[in-house]
């Protein structure tokens, strides 16, 4: 179990508080509005109204003990500097900040933020990239060359065992799992063995460096 402060309780601040509660980690959550407050109470561990940027209040909650620290203050591009940098002063090993534009995140990476993330361009990059190719379901980035990739089996592949294939051989990519319709039509999720045969209603979900990801996606 890991030990993570939330600061801002916004609509992402408040998904991410009730994800980690739900992975059962210990959360303390942090924002100047009371209603927010109030909601998060289930899911934290601790829910105080308070000033994140008050140096004084962040090591009164223990801030400076937490593994990990997500700022997400919406548009106050000062504030969240602020916050940042106090937990940076703080010793705190771990800092996400949502960013509001590059420039800001450029700013954020400058003064201690182990990681920026925009949610607004990611989600509209994911789903721009799922209408412009119906066959790609999601493409999601775990770091900066590094990417998860699920797509409907390309046909060249289709009939053909996972041991003939040697995705990671051939293409440079890890199969992670495989997802398949059932008898109701409902999608189920294996871990397939080297003699599993590929067809073409199943989906693929694989790991690689995004230049093979990218490869990989041209097969379709």
């Amino acid at each position: 179990m890991r030990r993570f402060a939330v600061i801002g309780a916004g609509t992402f601040g408040s998904a991410v508080v009730e994800t980690l509660a739900d992975e059962g980690n210990e959360i303390i959550v942090i924002d100047s509005d009371r209603e927010r407050i109030q909601h998060l109470q289930e899911w934290a561990t601790q829910a105080v109204q308070a000033d994140a940027t008050d140096p004084e209040a962040l090591a009164a909650l223990g801030i400076n003990e937490v593994d990990c620290a997500i700022i997400s203050l919406g548009d106050k591009i000062d504030l969240s500097i602020l916050v940042t940098l106090h937990l940076k002063e703080m010793g705190v090993p771990e800092i996400v900040v949502k960013a509001a534009t590059p420039e800001h995140g450029k700013i954020l990476k400058l003064i201690g933020a182990t990681e920026v993330v925009f949610p607004e361009k990611q989600m509209a990059q994911r789903l721009a990239r799922r209408l412009s190719a119906p066959n790609i379901y999601d493409q999601i980035q775990l770091a900066e060359d590094l990417s998860v990739l699920e797509l409907l089996a390309p046909p060249r592949l289709a009939g053909k065992t996972l041991k003939d294939l040697r995705l990671r051989d051939q293409y440079q990519v890890n199969l992670i799992a495989i997802r398949e319709p059932n008898e109701k039509g409902e999608m189920r999720t294996i871990i397939p063995r080297a003699e599993f045969q590929l067809r073409r209603d199943h989906v693929l979900i694989v790991v690689g460096l995004n230049e093979d990801i990218e490869k990989f996606k041209n097969l379709s």
